[in-house]
């Protein structure tokens, strides 16, 4: 089984690649540039954002303006498309995710990733009836 913190640890490594995959969409230069700002800024390194992700969006925003949300929608689609998951404006629930942050959007997906990786895990050691019957016959 993993080990409790595996799972966030995961999702963090995860997050980090997919923010840093959508920056590149950008150039490699803007991208160094941005992870230029929020280092002298917000002294938040590039590791550090899953855990600070509200001073990550604030970088950006403080960079970008409204135009940071465009990057943050792009951040998560491209989120959604790593982990499996999608969460459209049709959803039964439509009122409430359109007004949802960019850290509860991520915080949903990380408890979406860690739950699906618990679920793994514990099915992981069963076994199907066939083999049941026959280890124990």
């Amino acid at each position: 089984m993993t080990k409790p913190n595996g799972n966030s640890d995961e999702f963090s490594n995860l997050l980090v690649e997919v923010i840093d995959k959508t920056l590149s969409s950008l150039g490699e230069a803007p991208k160094s540039a941005i992870y230029l700002h929020l280092e002298k800024v917000f002294n938040l390194n590039r590791s550090e954002i899953p855990a600070r992700i509200d001073e990550f969006s604030s970088g950006i925003e403080d960079l970008f303006g409204l135009g940071a949300r465009i990057l943050e929608i792009k951040i998560i689609q491209n989120l959604h498309s790593e982990v499996g998951v999608v969460w459209g404006a049709e959803a039964s629930n439509s009122r409430i995710l359109p007004d949802l942050t960019f850290k509860q959007y991520v915080g949903l997906v990380r408890k979406y990733f860690e739950d699906a990786r618990r679920y793994e895990d514990q099915t992981s050691t069963l076994m199907t009836e066939e083999d049941a019957l026959e280890k124990y016959r």
